[in-house]
């Protein structure tokens, strides 16, 4: 008797049909990923546009009810807390239920929290319709996508993550400009009732595009069901706590704080500060816009930079811009072309930290998880849009208008930003955890190996002669 070994078909797959294992993620850098990516831009570039015109509403809101700065920009800072607040929520829900969920209830708090405000006739009920709608509502669902985003590419994910981070920056460019020519043409509260139509519009498209994304190692634990769970299966508190024990995210979460306190005084306070100083209502607006402009050109023309130096290296370059960019604002005064080389500096710099983030998160604590830690991170631009825009409304208001010592104070907040950061920049990159055993043929999700056929099985046989 001897030994002999008969290839088994059956048991090689690449050949079977019903094994869901024998092609890797599809949706991998595909087309289908692309567009998916395209829609996320454009849901959230309508939420960040909204949100960041709101220094184009802010004079004639103050003038209906009748209150100064300080209390006009807790409308601001409230939103920006739920905004970005709630994605500590919202990105372990979408971990589990997928993107489609959190995109339908958050973009219909964000348009019904639009037509709310547009008939809100005390300051704090527009506090709660906007800080609740709009900051609610977007946080609800722009965390969760640019996840998405980051789960969908293999290959070209700080490229996809780019394109949709520019999203951010379109919709600044296209909406305060807009809200502007509305607001002069038929006031602030049917500026907010147009852009609920064209936020309705956009998340319908969205919602269409959307796709589910392969889990990360699902395809390893489909080809085995003794395989055990993939990294997929690591638990919310895993992964925060993995989050919170790594002393680089939570540098990254110290200077993303301190950074948005003073990038959100600009938002808020760029368009009444150059009105004061003698701008047209139009040409303030525009400065929002140009802000956005830059932004989208950061987000796209530093990955390349990103791609040489690193995701963590890159984000300290930019916050060495940001303070270069306030010091002009200091000089401009109203002298409108070096508002308009302060919009540009500041757009670029803060466009580059924003693309790169969701890339340095991954860096730091891996992709398992990421909606969850994503949303994490960003509860740091949330309690800086909390703090910032109403500090400086109400110093700005005992100043008598006076903006200097508020630049300033930006300044010196950024340079503790930059020194935050740098035990983030000794930090090293996140090796994961080890993938459980698969079969052959199982492919790689996560690195976009398909891994069809690549290893055949022969069983053991044994026959008489």
């Amino acid at each position: 008797m001897e030994v002999k070994y008969r290839r088994s078909v059956s048991q090689t797959p690449m050949m079977t049909r019903a094994d869901p294992a024998a092609s890797p993620a599809p949706l991998l850098d595909s087309r289908r990923a692309w567009v998916a990516t395209v829609a996320v831009a454009a849901a959230n570039g309508i939420g960040f546009g909204t949100a960041y015109s709101f220094g184009t509403f802010f004079k004639a809101m103050a003038a209906e009810f009748h209150t100064g700065n300080g209390a006009t920009a807790l409308i601001f800072g409230v939103t920006l807390l739920f905004f970005f607040g709630s994605g500590v929520v919202s990105g372990p829900i979408s971990d589990r239920v997928g993107p489609r969920p959190v995109l339908a209830v958050g973009g219909t708090l964000f348009v019904v929290g639009l037509v709310a405000t547009a008939n809100a006739q005390r300051l704090w009920v527009g506090v709660l319709t906007y800080g609740i709608g709009v900051g609610l509502g977007c946080g609800l669902y722009v965390s969760p996508l640019t996840a998405l985003v980051g789960r969908l590419f293999a290959q070209r994910r700080t490229t996809a993550l780019s394109v949709a981070a520019a999203g951010h920056g379109l919709g600044t460019l296209i909406m305060s400009p807009l809200s502007q020519r509305i607001i002069a043409a038929r006031g602030w509260r049917d500026a907010y009732l147009t852009i609920a139509a064209i936020a309705a519009a956009i998340i319908a498209v969205a919602l269409v595009a959307l796709v589910r994304p392969p889990a990360p190692g699902a395809l390893s634990s489909a080809a085995s069901s003794s395989s055990g769970p993939g990294p997929a299966a690591v638990g919310y508190r895993a992964v925060m706590g993995r989050a919170v024990a790594n002393p680089g995210f939570r540098s990254l979460c110290l200077a993303t704080a301190l950074m948005s306190v003073a990038l959100f005084v600009a938002f808020a306070f760029i368009v009444p500060f150059a009105e004061d100083h003698g701008v047209s209502s139009a040409g303030a607006s525009r400065l929002v816009g140009i802000i956005g402009l830059s932004s989208v050109l950061g987000r796209l023309g530093l990955m390349r930079v990103a791609a040489r130096v690193g995701p963590l290296r890159l984000l300290q370059i930019t916050l060495v811009l940001q303070p270069l960019a306030y010091l002009t604002w200091l000089a401009a005064g109203g002298r409108y072309p070096l508002l308009v080389a302060f919009a540009v500096l500041l757009g670029v710099s803060y466009g580059g930290f924003v693309s790169v983030s969701a890339e340095a998160v991954i860096h730091l604590v891996g992709l398992p998880g990421i909606g969850s830690s994503m949303g994490l991170m960003w509860v740091s631009f949330g309690v800086g849009g909390l703090i910032g825009p109403p500090s400086a409304g109400l110093l700005s208001d005992q100043l008598g208008g006076r903006t200097a010592v508020i630049i300033l104070a930006c300044v010196a907040l950024l340079g503790l930003a930059l020194a935050a950061s740098l035990p983030m920049g000794r930090a090293t990159a996140h090796t994961g955890s080890p993938e459980p055993p698969a079969r052959a043929g199982a492919g790689n999700p996560e690195t976009g190996d398909p891994g069809l056929g690549s290893v055949e099985r022969w069983p053991r046989v044994t026959t008489s002669e």
